[in-house]
Formats: structure tokens, sequence, C-alpha cells
């Protein structure tokens, strides 16, 4: 689960989706060393939680991976993330990967009369689409050997098939014009076009990998609250929303947690919106 940072954050409730299903382990990665006691935390009561309550022992590692950085991308997935599995004796395979992870500069998120994407400036452009797209890039091809693995042998010695995905979260904005979204909506753009051309090259046989994105509507996380008139945005969405109001990350992240799981095995190159009906209502 790359891109937690906090509580509240669609993120962590994508982790508690996965630990609700199929999946016994997450790892869960955050940006840098400021994030780093509030995942301690975090992990750490979840950690106890399922211990004391689960059938099963259900647990979370986390590491710190700036994806900015193809140096901890590349040791995240070929030495961290290997090396746990192995002191634990696990296969060394990874199920599924959550790309949770976008970010542009704080000028290029500010909204007003002088036209907020026209004066985009080129760096905090390249930042963008650099953070919140090509870091899935980034992180499938590091992490192809873990996903490739298309049989493994269950504890009889019998060979069953694997379902690997990869599931990135995105939002509307990347298909429409949504104001004060600004230098995001391309960015977001751009993360679903990878989305399909990853798709394309990596689901086929020998890799089998599925590839798809979950588009959120406007969800109250502390990331969102700095798009300017976000409440505007989020009571838009319940109004004019099939269910008439507004979803919560619990239900983003059964989405994600379904996509990336096997029941969504026949499921490839999409974009699957979880908002209510908003994307649909015109």
């Amino acid at each position: 689960m790359l891109g937690v940072a906090n509580q509240k954050s669609i993120a962590w409730a994508c982790v508690q989706s996965l630990l609700e299903r199929e999946f016994d382990h997450v790892f869960v990665t955050y940006q840098n060393e400021r994030f780093k006691k509030t995942v301690d935390d975090m992990t750490g009561r979840l950690n106890v939680l399922n211990k004391h309550h689960g059938k099963f022992l259900k647990s979370i590692s986390h590491y710190a991976c700036d994806v900015s950085s193809e140096e901890e991308v590349r040791r995240l997935f070929q030495e961290q993330i290997p090396e746990y599995l192995s002191s634990k004796d696990r296969k060394i395979a990874l199920d599924a990967i959550i790309h949770s992870i976008a970010y542009a500069p704080s000028d290029a998120m500010k909204s007003g009369p002088e036209l907020s994407l026209l004066n985009t400036t080129r760096e905090s452009f390249e930042i963008s689409h650099q953070i919140s797209a090509y870091s899935l890039v980034s992180v499938a091809r590091h992490a192809l050997p873990l996903l490739s693995s298309s049989s493994i042998d269950n504890y009889n010695g019998v060979y069953h098939e694997r379902y690997p995905s990869i599931t990135a979260l995105t939002y509307l904005g990347s298909s429409r014009a949504v104001k004060n979204y600004n230098v995001m909506g391309p960015a977001k753009a751009s993360l679903e076009a990878a989305v399909r051309g990853l798709a394309l090259e990596l689901s086929p046989p020998p890799h089998k990998i599925r590839v798809n994105a979950v588009s959120a509507g406007p969800v109250n996380t502390l990331a969102a609250r700095g798009i300017k008139d976000f409440n505007e945005m989020r009571k838009e969405a319940e109004t004019r929303s099939f269910l008439k109001r507004s979803v919560s990350s619990a239900e983003v992240g059964n989405t994600v947690a379904f996509l990336a799981g096997p029941s969504a095995s026949g499921i490839t190159g999409q974009v699957i919106f979880c908002d209510g009906g908003y994307a649909s209502s015109g």
C-alpha cells in the first residue's frame, strides 16, 4: 500500500479493507521521516487489534519510500520486501500493489482570477506528473519480479492460479474540467493513461498482472482540503450523485480491495468509479 500519510486518508481505509479480505499481510509505505511516528502508531494499533480479534494472524509492516527517488523504489521492491518475506519463510511474491500517491506544489493548486492552470510553471507541471503518474510506472517496473509468478505452491504441494494486480487511485478531474483541480487534472489523466498502457503490456502471459484504477468521489481527507473550496465540490457531488450523498473512505477502500483481489480476476485496464453515480450524472 503506497502512500499512507494519516489515519483519515483513503490509503489507510484501503489498508483496513485489504486486511478484512483475503490479504493476510500488508506492506505500507510513507514518504519520509516526517510521517514515521504517525504510521508507527497506526500500524501498531492495527497489528494489536488484528492479533487479538482475528481468527488468523494478519499484520502490517511499513517502510519509508519517496517515489521521487528511483533508488528508494528499487530498494523497497528488490531488497526490503524480499528480505522480510524470506525472514518469515513466506513466498517471495506480492499479490497486489495499491498506488495512492498524488502531489502538486502548492503554487500550482492556488486558485483565483489569475487562470491557475494557464499559469502553472513548467517545474510544477513536471513535478506533479512525476509524483502522481510516473511513479506508477516506476513502481510497476521494480515490483514486476515480485508480481509475475503466475502460479505458486500451496502447503499441500498443489499449484493454484494467482491473479496479481496493480490498482491506482484517481479522480474525475482526469476526464472532466473541475474547478480548482488545476494541474492535478492533467496529472490524473496521465495516471489513467499509464494504467491502460501497463494493463496492455502486463496483463497477457507470462505476467498475468491486472492493472486498474478506482476513481473516488470527493472524500473529506486532509489532502483534499488542499483544494480550494473543496467543501463546495463535495456538496455539489452529493447533490448530483445518484445516491444523493458522499461516499466514505471505507467504501472506496472496499472497492479497491475487491479490484485488487482474485474476485476481480476478469477486470483489467479499467477505471472503476466509486462516487455514488456522480460521474454518470452529466
